[in-house]
């Protein structure tokens, strides 16, 4: 989520350049967190949060829109960081009270990702879940267009039908994500 303030660091003290949000929703300059994950004592390990000491297993960037404008190697810096901590940390696993701890700070930036171009992304794997879902309870209902139990295998045509188009919806979803990914979108 893009920040609207100026949010304090509670490392530095200064306002949050380059802002990354923890996943337990407190804010720190991009900088002073790497530095905090690279030079602790468990820089192998993940980092507790140095304000609430809960497990930090995920980072957020959350740079302010003139962040976001401005192409420096300071934010490269940072969201390389970033991105390499979320990819060495993000599966490891947790009690399920950490997941619930987490929810308002991840539902808040899962919200927020819905109206960016990323946020299209989330859009169209979202779909591809409905679809499956929606494909599930068609062949779990009795109903059918053409019911089995009266037209034996020409019944089974209409399910391989409904496979048959999400089957060509995935592909095309994935065609769109690969496209993005090659042209840096993603």
């Amino acid at each position: 989520m893009p920040m609207t303030g100026s949010a304090t660091c509670p490392i530095c003290l200064n306002n949050a350049e380059y802002g990354v949000e923890t996943n337990c929703g407190h804010c720190f300059c991009g900088i002073c967190i790497v530095t905090y994950w690279q030079h602790g004592s468990r820089w192998l390990g993940a980092i507790a949060c140095p304000v609430c000491r809960q497990q930090v297993t995920l980072l957020l960037v959350n740079f302010t829109p003139e962040e976001n404008n401005n192409e420096t190697e300071e934010k490269r810096n940072v969201s390389t960081r970033v991105n390499e901590y979320n990819r060495r940390f993000s599966g490891a696993p947790r009690p399920l009270m950490d997941y619930i701890r987490d929810l308002p700070t991840l539902l808040r930036h899962t919200y927020n990702e819905f109206f960016t171009v990323g946020g299209l992304i989330w859009m169209f794997r979202l779909r591809v879940i409905v679809c499956f879902l929606a494909a599930l309870l068609y062949f779990i209902s009795p109903l059918d267009i053409i019911p089995e139990a009266v037209f034996g295998v020409l019944g089974f045509l209409d399910d391989f039908f409904i496979i048959l188009l999400l089957a060509i919806y995935v592909t095309l979803i994935y065609r769109q994500f690969v496209q993005n990914r090659a042209a840096g979108v993603n």
